[in-house]
């Protein structure tokens, strides 16, 4: 019956990519300019890889804002920012993309959730007390993945980073989206402000009023709500609400932001409506098939065992490390230095965010791919005002200094502003 239910659910799965490459609205025909064969055996040599695209002036690429086409989202030209230090020279290797980098991350990290999958059934099989554990890391490693892969692969994709080729990149973004229950070209149009307007809280749709996301949470509860991801927000169901609302409200053509009921100023949100329409109805027409198959099989503790409690756990190891990215860091977003926090990881860990933990290295070249990112960090060494060792150190400054700072100041009516005060210690800042 479980086999019925999955063949069921991979069918609808390769009949909705074929959609989505025939709608997705960024899909063309990449365009490679002429590379001399000195500059192919440079590269080669340099990069190691089997596949890659000639990187591409970042001047050319520059893109401000919700609709612009080029892929060096940044709020300036290349030339015109100073805080960018690298030569043309090396970010011709340090943005060259590669097909192969990306089936490599994908392909793994789905082999480790299926095999994720196979220990909750070896635990189920097992029963008793060791059984229950089984279930409980597998659901731990499967919702991680899943997790990292709806959000990390998918930022990866959105930024047109993940795959040499722009179709793959477009038909992944919507795949890995799924099962985390958001959409890619929704993503992409508020993603493309966060970058030109980093932190900022009057522009950073991460920071705007009612998101979720990025503001310093105020005291332990906000803290443990924003960890969770559940609790707080409408109905106190947290991102859960916020991603219902974000397909629904889009799958009738009105366009909101991160909290999933802020509407987006329709000056903006007419220029995508049609297309986000359009893929939020494909969405939830796989979503409902999906349920059918589910129905139709009686397969619901399957469901709750291979993506609801998977998802549920998943979401708040994600949480731990996603939140060090920008929190109690500069509201300048023209200091890419110290607007951005890079955060030391395990390996493992690190596979997972496809290198989403150097986040400042990716926020001042959005265009260098995820693969690239290790790499740029040593080239970047020393530059970054923002970093920690771990996540654990950043958690530890967040408890002991960051909210009982802002906390004092709010008894004493002063209005909570992080960048008044940014705390240093020898192991975070």
């Amino acid at each position: 019956m479980r086999s019925t239910l999955l063949y069921t659910i991979a069918a609808v799965h390769c009949a909705t990519a074929v959609t989505v490459l025939r709608r997705t609205p960024w899909v063309s025909t990449p365009t490679r300019p002429r590379t001399s064969q000195t500059q192919h055996r440079v590269a080669r040599v340099q990069m190691s890889e089997s596949t890659m695209a000639p990187a591409t002036d970042l001047d050319n690429a520059f893109a401000p804002g919700y609709m612009a086409k080029g892929e060096d989202w940044s709020y300036a030209k290349n030339s015109e920012r100073k805080d960018r230090p690298l030569t043309n020279e090396q970010l011709k290797v340090l943005t060259a993309k590669s097909d192969a980098e990306g089936f490599k991350q994908l392909l793994s990290q789905y082999l480790q959730i299926f095999a994720a999958a196979a220990v909750i059934s070896k635990g189920v099989a097992l029963g008793g007390a060791a059984g229950l554990v089984l279930q409980v890391l597998g659901s731990f490693v499967m919702g991680f993945g899943m997790v990292t892969m709806g959000h990390c692969a998918q930022h990866e994709c959105i930024h047109n980073t993940a795959f040499a080729t722009k179709q793959y990149n477009s038909i992944v973004s919507w795949l890995v989206s799924l099962p985390r229950l958001t959409n890619p070209v929704w993503e992409r149009m508020l993603h493309k402000d966060h970058h030109t307007y980093t932190n900022d809280p009057a522009r950073d749709p991460e920071l705007l009023a009612g998101s979720p996301h990025n503001a310093m949470p105020g005291d332990f509860q906000s803290y443990v709500t924003k960890i969770l991801r559940i609790g707080g927000g409408k109905f106190g169901l947290g991102v859960w609400s916020s991603r219902l609302a974000v397909l629904i409200f889009g799958a009738q053509g009105k366009i909101v932001g991160y909290s999933g009921f802020d509407p987006v100023p329709d000056t903006k949100a007419a220029f995508v409506r049609n297309d986000i329409a359009n893929s939020c109805r494909l969405q939830l027409a796989f979503y409902a098939a999906v349920v059918a198959a589910i129905a139709a099989t009686n397969s619901w503790a399957a469901l709750a065992r291979y993506w609801a409690l998977p998802m549920l756990l998943g979401e708040p190891c994600h949480a731990f490390f996603h939140i060090a990215d920008h929190l109690n860091c500069e509201h300048d977003h023209k200091n890419g230095r110290g607007n951005t926090r890079t955060t030391g990881a395990p390996a493992f860990v690190r596979f997972n965010l496809w290198n989403m933990n150097y986040h400042a290295e990716h926020h001042l070249y959005p265009s260098i791919p995820f693969h690239k990112l290790p790499a740029a960090a040593k080239a970047l060494n020393g530059h970054f005002d923002r970093s920690c060792p771990s996540a654990l150190a950043m958690h530890r400054q967040l408890l002991s200094r960051w909210i009982p700072h802002f906390r004092s100041r709010a008894q004493l009516g002063v209005e909570k502003v992080e960048a008044e005060w940014v705390p240093c210690s020898p192991d975070c800042k």
